[in-house]
């Protein structure tokens, strides 16, 4: 286990990052207790490919028709922005990752 990140709560170290508001957060995937959180402005300059899903809930896996956004981080980072600060919480899924 990776304590620098296992949860407060449930001791679980597998974490899932969304967007809420204008926030990036680290939260368990388990129970949803938030980790760590910053600025998503503080990351949204990356050009690693992410896919962006309306939030389904910790744990879950998206539906393909809640896709939001796919592509580098860099290019939808504006409708990842415009999704959140309307409300919505963003699952960001990194595209090529094992």
């Amino acid at each position: 286990m990776n304590d620098i990140l296992a949860c407060p709560s449930c001791g679980l170290d597998k974490t899932e990052a969304i967007v809420h508001g204008g926030s990036y957060i680290l939260r368990c995937a388990a129970c949803g207790e938030a980790i760590v959180a910053t600025s998503f402005l503080a990351i949204s300059d990356l050009d690693h490919p992410f896919s962006a899903f309306a939030d389904p809930g910790p744990g879950k896996r998206p539906r393909p028709e809640t896709l939001i956004a796919r592509g580098p981080l860099r290019q939808i980072s504006p409708t990842i922005s415009a999704a959140a600060r309307e409300g919505t919480r963003v699952l960001l899924i990194p595209e090529g990752t094992p």
